[in-house]
């Protein structure tokens, strides 16, 4: 055993060396806290230095903050659910098109029902129809209200708890028309029923129909959307009561897939487990409905491609928030090296002062934290002051989108997740941006700088060539984000002269629902005749018909079957767009027909069932031009449909989207009560809004006109956000060639002024003026020249990785790569010639006696 002394010389060798460490954390506390004083006073003694560099960086970390504030809303917290990793959408799919990532389709009731009880790998399932227009009659005032139809289980399955209230009861959403209640949005709680305390209870009409209001939903839940969300929740049972006649049978018709699934993954399941046991069960249902399933099976995928459905799909979106980190990341690289470059002109003002340093025995190591530090807080207030450019930058973004969207879109937010991002960019930047400085300025020779005079100190060659080094990525960064900018804006132009199948330019759509006033068929019937005898007689109304789709607004819902080709197609199986239209629409939107003929007065109840079709669908089924003639139906439904006529292909659900099937049903022979009116106009269509509201009102005050919409207005929500991400691709484009053509001008500046002895030498031998001006421009353009290649190249490169965006234009658009280079070269040029005029103006003596 150890004996006392032992013991107690252990205790005190570990006692010391306890108190060794504790004396040295405090002097490297200490030290920091002396060089965060130093490092302030040194900041503080160049302001004009350190107000620009902090600027930049506020620029740079503005533009990226702004970004990932908008990636970090709608693709990583856009649904404030419990535990969203666990979340899966589940969608109707085509067999034929299973590995081609196809279009995905809602799940028919009927189907979703047969999932829930036969589901063993989800702790739960439930389903939702699309967010609908709705109207909300409070005493004489009607409003436009959004609503969804939910299925049992949806608030349970994304771990939703009430902010008032509660949500639906299993027996409220079990059995059809017995439970007339609803969930309010927290949203629409707080903006249109004013945050009252006594709101649950209260009796809404909906679409004609009363609910009581059971619960509000939590804040910030705008539904599985990130861009669209309702203002109510009802249950999919109430779809009779609220849906629009063609849709009421929704619940009992499995030929017609009208909700989109949502579920939890159980606990240790994958979500290719989930996928192969569903495909499994739509196998079963395949071979016990074949009528409404033959062809299809079911699809589980990432709860994100539910969230962007609306908005172009998860990829997409991805891929746009790809190009804009990317575009800002080089911004905010061009703004670290252009406070690099002047670390690195203020480290050679900086030698003697260095020099001392070292000469009273300050390690290099020493001084390199010293110069750290200060970078690193130039970094710290580039990124405060960034943090007001980026909750600006979000301001200014937001305020673009459509005013019909304000109340749905998700609110980028300056939350936690974002003050972390900005404080690890500003510290990385401040380190990356001030480590090579500080190596270099470490490096500085002691008797060599202690010799010279101050003014005298001239960059080395080394120096020179790293600060030409970045000068030139500034270039190729700035040419890259041009480039982009410029792609977009071609594309976005382009996609305004796409063909959709129609002509937008003097149409007008006015959306209305006039069944809910208690217009009985007869009576709905004699509303939409009146209506168009009296808006056609508006001068410069050319043409007037009613529809009941939105364009751009269609989704594929329903299938058909062809008679005579029912078995040899059950494994192509086609689901539809359906449209129900009334006599003139071909003639009012301009969509030509190409067979047969379109509806006519006679096409009424009682006559022949008749259907017009597009020539995709055409030609899927009968490929040899024989459409004519021929007999449909549609899933679940035993009336014969005659085709009547062939018409063009249209986008149904977005610009320049690929062919897809379409059918026509005759409004006279199945009216509906959701119907919008469209209007042709000789001119603008807009100054005829106002003669045609009032001429609806004559008709029956009673119906409310509750959303108007031209047709180039249609066509600019379809492009919003593409112009959004144009709008920003501009503005850090600008931003970018602005910071690259300060830094240049600023290197090439200073480069002049340590090279006045050079200049003056020149100038007494017999150089000329325009000389002087020659080799300095020569010296810049030159960095412009490698800058400009290496950023076509870097261009060409990446520009393929998102030509799917760019709407059918080549990255290597010619336009957009010499157009973009012609601006850079430009402006580069004119940042050259300013220094390299003050340099040919130079008065020869006074350079050599300063120099």
């Amino acid at each position: 055993m150890p004996d006392g002394k032992q013991v107690k010389s252990s205790a005190e060798r570990r006692n010391k060396q306890s108190a060794a460490a504790a004396a040295a954390s405090g002097n490297l506390l200490a030290d920091l806290l002396r060089d965060l004083k130093y490092g302030l006073r040194s900041v503080g003694r160049v302001p004009g230095f350190s107000v620009f560099a902090i600027l930049a960086l506020a620029l740079g970390i503005g533009a990226s903050t702004t970004v990932f504030t908008v990636v970090n809303s709608l693709l990583l917290h856009p649904l404030p659910a419990q535990d969203p990793s666990r979340l899966v959408s589940l969608y109707t799919m085509d067999l034929k098109d299973q590995k081609q990532s196809a279009s995905l389709l809602p799940i028919s009731y009927l189907n979703l029902k047969d999932y829930q009880a036969r589901n063993a790998v989800f702790s739960s399932l439930s389903g939702f129809s699309p967010p609908m227009p709705m109207t909300l009659v409070e005493g004489k005032a009607q409003e436009r209200f959004f609503g969804q139809l939910v299925t049992q289980d949806y608030f349970e399955a994304l771990g939703l708890t009430s902010a008032m209230g509660r949500f639906f009861l299993p027996g409220e959403v079990s059995t059809p028309g017995s439970a007339p209640v609803a969930v309010l949005s927290y949203s629409a709680w707080k903006n249109r029923f004013s945050s009252a305390g006594d709101v649950i209870g209260k009796t809404l009409e909906i679409n004609g129909a009363p609910f009581t209001v059971v619960g509000v939903a939590p804040q910030g839940f705008l539904g599985v959307s990130a861009i669209f969300g309702p203002d109510v929740w009802l249950p999919a049972t109430m779809a009779q009561q609220v849906l629009p006649p063609e849709l009421q049978d929704v619940l009992e018709q499995r030929g017609k897939p009208f909700f989109q699934g949502i579920a939890r993954l159980k606990s240790g399941v994958s979500r290719d487990q989930a996928d192969a046991s569903f495909e499994t069960l739509a196998a079963a249902l395949r071979r016990e409905y074949p009528d409404a399933n033959a062809g299809h099976t079911i699809s589980v995928q990432p709860i994100t491609t539910a969230l962007f459905s609306s908005s172009g799909g998860e990829r997409g979106l991805a891929a746009v928030s790809t190009v804009l980190l990317l575009i800002v990341g080089l911004v905010l690289l061009i703004a670290c090296s252009n406070v690099a470059n002047l670390l690195m002109a203020r480290a050679v003002s900086r030698r003697q002062e260095i020099a001392v340093r070292l000469a009273i025995g300050a390690g290099r190591g020493r001084l390199v934290r010293q110069l750290l530090t200060e970078s690193v807080l130039l970094g710290i207030f580039g990124g405060i002051a960034g943090l007001g450019v980026g909750y600006e930058g979000c301001r200014f973004l937001w305020s673009f989108r459509p005013p019909e969207y304000a109340r749905n879109l998700v609110n980028p937010k300056l939350d936690g997740t974002v003050f972390l991002f900005a404080l690890l960019l500003s510290l990385a930047t401040g380190f990356i941006f001030g480590v090579v400085p500080a190596l270099r300025a470490s490096k500085t020779g002691l008797v060599e700088s202690l010799k010279e005079e101050t003014h005298v100190a001239g960059p080395s060659g080394r120096s020179v060539r790293f600060q030409k080094t970045l000068l030139a990525g500034q270039v190729a960064f700035s040419l890259v984000s041009l480039i982009a900018a410029s792609l977009f804006l071609r594309a976005v132009q382009r996609a305004y002269d796409i063909d959709p199948g129609f002509d937008h330019q003097h149409l007008a759509v006015l959306m209305m629902n006039p069944e809910q006033q208690d217009h009985d068929v007869v009576r709905l019937k004699a509303f939409y005749r009146q209506v168009e005898d009296r808006v056609s007689r508006i001068p410069g109304v050319q043409a007037v018909t009613w529809a009941s789709n939105l364009p751009f607004w269609s989704s594929a819902s329903r299938g058909i079957s062809i008679e005579g080709q029912e078995q040899q197609r059950k494994s192509e199986t086609v689901t539809t767009v359906t449209n129900t239209i009334d006599v003139d629409y071909f003639r009012t939107m301009q969509i030509p027909l190409l067979q047969g003929r379109a509806f006519t007065a006679t096409d009424q109840e009682g006559s022949l069932p008749v259907v017009v079709i597009n020539e995709d669908l055409a030609r899927r089924y009968w490929p040899h031009g024989n459409a004519i003639g021929n007999h449909l139906h549609l899933s679940d439904e035993t009336v014969r449909l005659q085709i009547i006529g062939v018409v063009k292909n249209s986008n149904y659900t977005t610009l320049g989207e690929a062919p897809q099937p379409c059918l026509y049903l005759p409004i006279r022979q199945s009216p509906g009560g959701s119907a919008n009116l469209y209007v042709r106009s000789a001119g603008d269509p807009s100054l005829l809004l106002t003669a045609v509201q009032r001429g609806i009102k004559e008709v029956d005050p009673s119906v409310q006109v509750t959303d108007v919409r031209t047709g180039a207005k249609l066509v600019n929500q379809v492009l919003w956000n593409a112009r959004i991400v144009l709008g920003m691709l501009g503005i850090f484009g600008l931003l970018a060639l602005a910071l690259a053509s300060v830094g240049l001008y600023g290197i090439l500046a200073y480069s002049v002024s340590s090279r006045q002895r050079e200049i003056g030498v020149r100038m007494a031998l017999g150089a000329s003026r325009f000389d002087v001006l020659r080799l300095v421009l020569r010296q810049g353009m030159m960095v412009v020249a490698i800058g400009v290649s290496l950023g076509l190249t870097i261009s060409l490169l990446i520009g393929r990785a998102f030509s799917r965006m760019l709407f059918g234009l080549s990255p290597a658009d010619p336009l957009s790569l010499l157009g973009a280079s012609a601006v850079l070269l430009l402006v580069a040029a004119w940042a050259c010639y300013l220094p390299a005029l003050g340099a040919s103006r130079m008065d020869p003596m006074q350079a050599l006696r300063e120099g």
